[in-house]
């Protein structure tokens, strides 16, 4: 009975190593999509201030003609 015991603990133990390894590496994971979220988010408000807006409309004079004109 007490072997029993010790192997179900032992069991338990290493299932609980287990769990939280992946805890920790799921935790770093979520942490890196984040930190790129962040990054494509700065990138796009880069890229949005020098672009504008694409949907806004421009009025036909403020438009350059291609050069071939």
């Amino acid at each position: 009975m007490v072997r029993e015991n010790r192997n179900d603990i032992i069991s338990l133990e290493e299932k609980i190593a287990w769990l939280e390894d992946i805890i920790e590496r799921q935790s770093k994971e979520l942490s890196d999509l984040y930190d790129k979220m962040d990054k494509l988010e700065r990138q796009f408000k880069v890229l949005y201030s020098k672009v504008g807006d694409p949907y806004a409309t421009r009025s036909q004079k403020d438009e350059v003609p291609p050069p071939h004109y």
